[in-house]
């Protein structure tokens, strides 16, 4: 059996993690792509957020 991966997670993991909508999340790559937000990654046709990465962030930011 894998083990979850901790760092990536898909949009309604990540909407979850963050407690907003999967709409929420797609609405800020749509609007500032890359640029500014979170982290993510698209691999095939799955979008992928970097959890680690984006918690740092948002601590830095006082989000969190």
């Amino acid at each position: 059996m894998l083990e979850k991966n901790n760092v990536w997670a898909n949009e309604i993991e990540a909407a979850e993690h963050y407690k907003l909508k999967p709409g929420t999340l797609r609405k800020n790559r749509s609007k500032w792509g890359h640029s500014i937000g979170l982290v993510w990654k698209k691999v095939g046709g799955k979008i992928l957020y970097n959890l680690e990465h984006n918690d740092k962030l948002l601590e830095e930011r006082g989000v969190i």
